[in-house]
């Protein structure tokens, strides 16, 4: 009857125990009400590594939000900022226990933001570029990643993500979709910034590209002077092919917004002669 006994109880046990779902309901509560040290300990009983992702954003984001209104209120900010601190260095064990390289990434991305924001320079720096270094094979993290800097007001840490990152190529494909995103939302300047930092012509002028495809639908002569400039760094692409490429989509948008079509004729007389 013993070992029976045992099968029964441990059969309760397994009964008892909530699912994963049910702790990741409890820790958002958690977070809800302020109780982010509860929050963490439940995080720490999560196996399922996608779930545990999940329980380190929502409580990142929380704690984000309270230093947010914190920095606000400039109420017991000393004390406050000291706890806070203490449990932002405790996830990062928790952050680096996860195999997938993109979901430690994007934790540590949002952990060097929050060391950032509670003036700890190094352990900021640390999780920056040991983030940037995970990402480095993912542009849609190394995007998210400087999204969140920018976000926070920490340009110059962005500009020092984008410095460290080793392949030119993949940046600047993020760097483009960020211009365009900023100018979308009407952010110039910012836009302008990220333009500077696109190091190849290719996709400094793509960049532009997007920029005068957004503004055609507003100012349609704000958008020739903005293609205009395209035109001008486009010329400085060495690669024979990409330069065609890129040649005939900044003609084919000036047409457009032009109200003509692009012939066949005008594609061939835009093609160079093949190098000697």
């Amino acid at each position: 009857m013993g070992k029976l006994d045992e099968f029964f109880k441990s059969l309760g046990e397994k009964r008892r125990k909530r699912s994963e779902l049910d702790v990741l309901e409890e820790i958002e509560g958690l977070t809800g009400i302020g109780e982010i040290n509860r929050a963490v300990e439940l995080a720490e009983e999560i196996e399922t590594e996608s779930n545990r992702f999940l329980a380190l954003r929502i409580i990142l984001r929380s704690i984000m939000k309270k230093l947010v209104e914190l920095r606000r209120s400039e109420k017991g900010m000393d004390s406050e900022f000291e706890y806070i601190r203490e449990t932002v260095k405790a996830l990062i064990p928790l952050a680096n226990s996860l195999i997938n390289p993109r979901y430690r990434a994007i934790l540590l991305g949002d952990l060097a933001v929050l060391f950032y924001y509670l003036n700890d320079e190094l352990n900021g720096d640390i999780a920056l570029r040991t983030a940037i270094n995970l990402a480095k094979d993912s542009a849609d993290i190394l995007r998210d990643i400087l999204m969140g800097l920018v976000n926070a007001g920490l340009l110059r840490k962005a500009g020092y993500a984008m410095k460290m990152v080793r392949e030119p190529e993949k940046l600047d494909v993020v760097l483009v979709h960020l211009a365009e995103m900023f100018y979308r939302t009407g952010d110039v300047h910012r836009a302008r910034l990220i333009i500077d930092h696109i190091s190849s012509p290719f996709h400094r002028a793509m960049a532009l590209y997007y920029l005068a495809e957004v503004e055609g639908e507003r100012n349609r002569e704000k958008a020739l002077k903005i293609l205009d400039e395209a035109f001008k760094i486009a010329d400085d692409v060495e690669d024979p092919d990409a330069r065609f490429e890129l040649m005939l989509k900044l003609y084919d948008l000036k047409y457009t917004l032009l109200g003509r079509a692009l012939t066949l004729e005008d594609i061939l007389s835009r093609r160079e002669a093949p190098p000697q």
